[in-house]
C-alpha cells in the first residue's frame, strides 16, 4: 500500500488530464452564458454542474459585474475578470517559497510543494534532520526548505555531501613539533616519552619534575624523562616495593652472632692498644707463669706483653706469618725467636709462657716450641717491691720500638686464662659486663662488616708511563696505608708521598682499578667497596642493591657505578647464605662487572662510558680514600647505594689482598679475620 502523500500524487496528473478535458468544456459554455450574456446564478449552476464552483464563482461574477459593467457593455477587462474566476490558483493561494505549483480542481486548488516543504499551502517547513538525522553521519543542520549536513572538528565532508571523513592532522610534518604525532578519529595526540610532558605552545616535550610532586618520602633527583627516590641507607633505609617509599634494611640470612661470656676478644682496639692491662706487686721475685686457650684466622698481632719499661726487661708474644714470635730484651739487648706450628687455622689450642731456671718455655697444646735462655727476671725491684706489666691484645708502648716491628692488631680470642697461677679474676668479670669484649662463639675465615661501620684505606690507583722518547719506567703507587704499617721508614714515605705529589716530567699517567670481593651477605643492601675523593663525592662505588633503578623494579642486583650513574649490573642470589665472587675490572675505556663468572649487563651507551670514566679518571687525579663496608657521611643522592654492607667479606685490590689491620681506620665492630657462619636452620 502508498502512503496518502505518494498516492496523492500518482493520481494528481491523472485529474488533471480529466479535468482538462472538462475545462475546455466548461470555458465554451461560460463564454455563452455569462460573458455574452447576463446569467443567473441557476444558469451558472448549469455551466458549472456543481455547487462548490457555482458558489465560488457566481458572488465574484457580480462583483465583475459591478466593477466592469453588464456583459452588453462589452468593456475588455469584464472579460478577463469573467475568465479567471473558475482559476482557484488565480490568485495564487499557495506560499510562493515552498510552492512548486498551483493545480486548480473543483472548487478547490492543490499546491504542489518544493522540496523540504509541506502543508496544505506548503508554508511548513519540512525538518529534514528528524529522520535518520537527514542522511547525515555526523551533523545535521535544518533550514527553510532544505537541511545541511556538516561535520565535527577534526573531519571534512565527503563530496556525497552527507558523509564525514577524518583529517590526518599528522600529515602536516609540524602538527606535534618534536613530539611524535599520533592520529586518532577527529583529533590528534602529540605524544612524549614518559617522564615529559608536551607543551602545545613550544610544540615540543617538556620534562616532568616528579620531585616537585612530592613523589619520594625522601631524598628525590630528577632527571631527564625521570626520577630516583634515595632513603638514608647510614640510617639502615632502603627503597620499599613502591620505590618511592622507604623501609629498614632487614636481615635476610641468619648469622650465629652468639657471644661467649668466657672469652675475651682481643682485636678489640683498631688503635692497637691493649684490651686489658694488668699491675702485679711481689714482695719477691715471682716467675712468670700465662697460660690460656687462644682461637684466630689472623697471621699477624700481638697475643701479650710482659715486662717492665720499654727501656728496661720485656717480652712480647705474638704471631707472624701464623707462628708464634717471642721478642725478649734483656740488659738492653733484644732478641727475636720465632718456632712452632702455624696456629692461625681457627682451631682451639693451648699456649703456655713459663719461666723455667733462667729459661723461657713456650707450649702449644703442652708441646715444647720454643726454649729460650734469659738472663734477668721480667719483675723489676723499684721501690722495695718487684712489678710487672701485663697487657693483653697490645703493647704499652709504639711497635716501631719493638726489636722487630709487628702489627700489634690481632684478631683472635682467649679463653680460660691464666695469669700467674689466677691472680686475675677481675678480667672475667669485665668481659662478662662488655659484650664488645666478648668473641663470637663460632667462627670461619673471612671478614665481618655488621652493618654499622666502615675502614678505609689511603691506596693509589694509578702508575706513571714514559712519554715517546724517555727511558723506561714503570711506577706502581703503593698504598699509603703501607706508611701505617710497623715495617714502614718514616724517610721512606715521605719520599713516596712527594713522588705521588710531584710526577716526574716527561711521563704520563694512567690508572686501572682491578676489584675481586669474595662476599657472603646477610642484607640484599650494602655498600661493598667505594672510592671516596677529598670534596666527598663518591668516585666509584660497588654495591649490593635490590632495585633496578631505571626499570624500577625489584630485583637482587650488584652495581658498579661512578658517582650516581650506574655502569653496570649483575643479578646475585644474595640471601641464599652461599659465598659469592665479585670481581670488577675498571679501566680507561672499560669497565666490566662479574658475579660467578658471568659477566653482568652495561647500563650506559659506549659514548656515555667514555664520559663517565673520564670523570673517574679525573677523580683519581686528586686523592681519593678507599672505603670498605660503607661510606663516610655524604649525600645520599652522591651513590646508589649507602649503606653499610652485612656479612662477610674479603677482598683483592689491584691483586693484593687487603688486610683490614692494615687500614688507616677501622670502626671497632668489624672483625678483620674471623666471621660468624650462617645460623643453621632449625628443623
Amino acid at each position: 500500500m502508498l502512503r496518502a502523500r505518494e498516492a496523492a500524487q500518482f493520481l494528481r496528473p491523472r485529474q488533471r488530464r480529466a479535468y482538462q478535458v472538462f475545462e475546455e468544456a466548461k470555458q465554451g459554455h461560460l463564454e455563452r452564458e455569462c460573458i455574452e450574456e447576463l446569467c443567473s446564478q441557476e444558469e451558472a449552476r448549469e455551466v458549472f454542474e456543481n455547487d462548490p464552483e457555482t458558489n465560488y464563482f457566481y458572488p465574484r461574477y457580480l462583483d465583475c459585474i459591478s466593477k466592469y459593467g453588464s456583459p452588453y457593455t462589452k468593456h475588455p477587462d469584464f472579460v478577463t475578470c469573467v475568465q479567471n474566476l473558475p482559476d482557484q490558483c488565480s490568485p495564487n493561494p499557495c506560499a510562493k517559497e515552498g510552492t512548486q505549483a498551483c493545480q486548480d480542481l473543483m472548487g478547490n486548488f492543490y499546491c504542489q510543494c518544493r522540496a523540504g516543504w509541506g502543508g496544505r499551502l506548503c508554508d511548513r517547513d519540512v525538518n529534514e534532520c528528524g529522520q535518520q538525522n537527514g542522511g547525515c553521519s555526523q551533523v545535521c543542520t535544518n533550514q527553510p526548505g532544505s537541511f545541511h549536513c556538516a561535520c565535527s572538528s577534526g573531519y571534512v565532508l565527503s563530496p556525497d555531501g552527507r558523509t564525514c571523513l577524518d583529517i590526518d592532522e599528522c600529515a602536516d610534518a609540524g602538527a606535534c613539533g618534536e613530539a611524535r604525532c599520533q592520529n586518532l578519529p577527529g583529533s590528534y595526540s602529540c605524544l612524549c616519552d614518559e617522564g615529559y610532558t608536551f607543551s602545545a605552545q613550544e610544540k615540543s616535550c617538556r620534562d616532568v619534575d616528579e620531585c616537585a610532586e612530592g613523589r619520594c618520602e625522601q631524598a628525590c633527583v630528577n632527571s631527564p624523562g625521570s626520577y630516583s627516590c634515595h632513603c638514608d641507607g647510614r640510617g639502615g633505609l632502603k627503597l620499599s616495593q613502591d620505590m618511592n617509599t622507604c623501609e629498614d634494611i632487614l636481615p635476610c640470612v641468619p648469622l650465629s652472632t652468639a657471644r661467649s661470656l668466657k672469652s675475651l676478644y682481643l682485636g678489640r682496639m683498631f688503635s692497637g692498644t691493649p684490651v686489658i692491662r694488668l699491675r702485679f706487686k711481689r714482695l719477691q721475685p715471682t716467675r712468670l707463669v700465662a697460660e690460656f686457650d687462644f682461637r684466630t684466622f689472623d697471621p699477624e698481632g700481638v697475643l701479650f706483653f710482659a715486662g717492665g719499661r720499654q727501656d728496661s726487661t720485656w717480652i712480647v708474644l705474638g704471631l707472624r706469618a701464623g707462628r708464634l714470635e717471642l721478642q725478649l730484651r734483656y740488659h738492653g739487648v733484644g732478641r727475636v725467636t720465632s718456632s712452632g706450628p702455624v696456629i692461625n687455622h681457627g682451631m682451639w689450642q693451648t699456649i703456655s709462657v713459663e719461666e723455667l731456671e733462667r729459661n723461657l718455655v713456650v707450649k702449644v697444646n703442652k708441646d715444647a716450641v720454643m726454649k729460650i735462655a734469659v738472663a734477668a727476671d721480667l719483675f723489676q725491684l723499684e721501690r722495695g717491691l718487684y712489678h710487672l706489666n701485663l697487657t693483653v691484645g697490645g703493647i704499652p708502648f709504639k711497635e716501631k720500638d719493638l726489636i722487630q716491628p709487628i702489627n700489634p692488631r690481632l684478631d683472635g680470642c682467649m679463653r680460660s686464662w691464666n695469669w700467674l697461677n689466677g691472680e686475675d679474676t677481675a678480667i672475667q668479670e669485665t668481659v662478662k659486663v662488655n659484650a664488645k669484649m666478648q668473641c663470637f662463639s663460632v667462627t670461619e675465615r673471612g671478614s665481618f662488616y655488621p652493618g654499622t661501620g666502615f675502614a678505609f684505606y689511603s691506596l693509589d690507583y694509578g702508575w706513571r708511563l714514559p712519554r715517546p722518547g724517555k727511558g723506561r719506567e714503570l711506577w706502581l703507587a703503593p698504598s699509603a696505608h703501607a706508611c701505617l704499617s710497623s715495617i714502614c721508614m718514616a724517610s721512606w714515605c715521605a719520599a713516596f708521598l712527594a713522588a705521588r705529589t710531584s710526577p716526574d716530567v716527561g711521563t704520563e699517567t694512567t690508572w686501572e682499578i682491578e676489584v675481586v670481593a669474595r662476599i657472603r651477605p646477610a642484607t640484599d643492601t650494602g655498600v661493598l667497596l667505594a672510592l671516596v675523593g677529598e670534596d666527598h663525592a663518591v668516585a666509584l662505588s660497588l654495591a649490593l642493591v635490590d632495585y633496578h633503578s631505571t626499570k624500577k623494579l625489584k630485583k637482587q642486583l650488584v652495581v658498579l657505578a661512578v658517582e650516581s650513574v650506574a655502569l653496570a649490573l649483575m643479578e646475585i642470589k644474595v640471601c641464599d647464605g652461599q659465598e659469592h665472587v665479585v670481581s670488577v675490572s675498571v679501566k680507561e675505556g672499560e669497565a666490566v662487572l662479574e658475579v660467578d663468572g658471568t659477566k653482568g649487563t652495561s647500563e650506559v651507551s659506549h659514548e656515555g662510558l667514555t664520559e663517565t670514566l673520564a670523570v673517574l679518571g679525573k677523580h683519581l687525579q686528586g686523592s681519593v680514600r678507599t672505603f670498605i663496608g660503607g661510606l663516610p657521611d655524604v649525600p645520599v643522592t652522591s651513590a646508589p647505594v649507602t649503606a653499610f654492607y652485612r656479612g662477610c667479606m674479603t677482598l683483592e685490590v689491584n691483586r693484593q689482598a687487603l688486610d683490614l689491620d692494615e687500614a688507616t681506620y677501622k670502626h671497632s665492630d668489624i672483625t678483620s679475620h674471623s666471621c660468624p657462619p650462617v645460623e643453621p636452620a632449625t628443623p
